[in-house]
């Protein structure tokens, strides 16, 4: 993505929007009374280095990963890279950028849990620059090992840390990221970066060996969507590490009033990241239609994964946090049904009627409701459950 001077006072401005607002809501004395360090398990300085690492791995690791620490776009690579000139400079710098932004996401996340014990500052400060390092390093590595992989030579020494070798599908890659990344922040969409990774994951495994699927219809088609979440080893992590923080955080942390919207937000996203086959289904009418039967029997069936992603979740929740069985009841409910609208959430009517206010704007009521489709479920569970405790 690229930002023109024309950019720049927004971009400003919604800086000092969110700077303001994070300073504050992460007040010590207002976090302390929702989120606090537990004691007992271990010194709260290892315990704030622990979650720094853990949310620096998973925030800006997995971004680094997924975008590659050089990334430029299809045309920038054809029309600035092609020439006579050096391109390893140009590269150079690239990687350099990536490594700034990346230490600086690591020192506000680092910052942000800091804010639970400020005597632990320096060393969760320190964690954050050593995860930098970390993350920026295995991006590098895993981008020279694709580069290797597509020119199929292995280089070694000091020519396999060169940018100027790389391949171009390995930096500047028609995998969409860029474009989809300029729509999600117009529409404020992320699904549009999911549906770039899912195509990325299609091209990289266009072939794949068939297997014969025995038993009857409805049993046939969960086990497809099991094998498809099999495959899909993204979204099977995602899922694993949710329920990894739903343990975790109950033996660290305390959690006062939000427990019970915690335990939704970790069940609902449970829910998403194995709602894959669910998701094809609705992008792709010609599949749903493929497999025969009625919509409602085609989405009952395709929701037992994602369900039984929210229903472990919950599972582990009762068995580790201090919440009633009536609100875990109702977090497994409300995320369950929260999943399955937005894994079944059509696509966007962005020609739906405008209404323009009397002020001079416009809006679009109709689209406004079909991006918050499911969330809203989430917001009235957690709601819910915290009133019942």
């Amino acid at each position: 993505m690229s930002v023109t001077r024309d950019d720049a006072p927004g971009i400003v401005l919604t800086g000092a929007v969110v700077a303001g607002l994070g300073w504050y809501l992460l007040q010590p004395e207002r976090v302390a009374t929702v989120i606090g360090v537990a004691h007992g398990i271990g010194h709260p300085t290892a315990v704030l280095v622990g979650w720094a690492i853990a949310l620096c791995a998973s925030v800006v690791g997995t971004a680094a990963w997924w975008w590659g620490p050089i990334r430029l776009s299809r045309a920038e690579a054809t029309w600035h890279l092609s020439g006579p000139g050096e391109r390893g400079p140009v590269l150079a710098g690239r990687r350099r950028r990536a490594a700034i932004v990346t230490l600086v996401g690591c020192l506000a996340t680092a910052t942000v849990v800091a804010v639970l014990d400020w005597s632990a500052t320096p060393a969760v400060l320190g964690a954050g620059v050593g995860a930098a390092v970390v993350i920026v390093t295995i991006a590098s590595a895993h981008q020279h090992r694709s580069s290797d992989r597509l020119s199929r030579r292995r280089r070694r020494g000091r020519q396999r840390w060169s940018p100027a070798l790389l391949h171009r599908d390995a930096f500047a890659p028609d995998d969409g990221f860029i474009a989809a990344a300029r729509m999600a922040a117009v529409t404020l969409d992320l699904g549009w970066i999911d549906t770039a990774r899912v195509a990325r994951w299609q091209l990289a495994h266009a072939w794949m060996r068939s297997r014969r699927l025995g038993g009857g219809r409805i049993r046939v088609m969960i086990l497809a969507d099991v094998l498809r979440l099999s495959r899909r080893r993204g979204d099977l992590a995602v899922g694993v590490v949710v329920l990894a923080v739903a343990v975790a955080l109950p033996s660290t942390l305390y959690l006062t009033s939000i427990a019970p919207v915690v335990a939704t937000v970790l069940a609902y996203r449970a829910g998403c990241a194995w709602a894959c086959g669910l998701r094809r289904l609705t992008e792709v009418p010609a599949l749903r239609r493929a497999l025969g039967g009625s919509d409602p029997e085609v989405t009952a069936i395709h929701a037992v994964v994602p369900v039984s992603g929210v229903v472990l979740c919950c599972a582990v929740i009762a068995l580790t946090w201090h919440l009633s069985l009536p609100a875990v009841l109702v977090v497994a409910v409300g995320s369950s049904f929260a999943t399955v609208r937005r894994a079944t959430r059509p696509d966007l009517p962005f020609d739906a009627p405008v209404y323009v206010t009397g002020q001079g704007g416009a809006t679009q009521p109709l689209l406004l409701l079909a991006m918050v489709r499911g969330l809203v479920a989430v917001v009235v569970t957690g709601l819910l459950a915290t009133l019942i405790g």
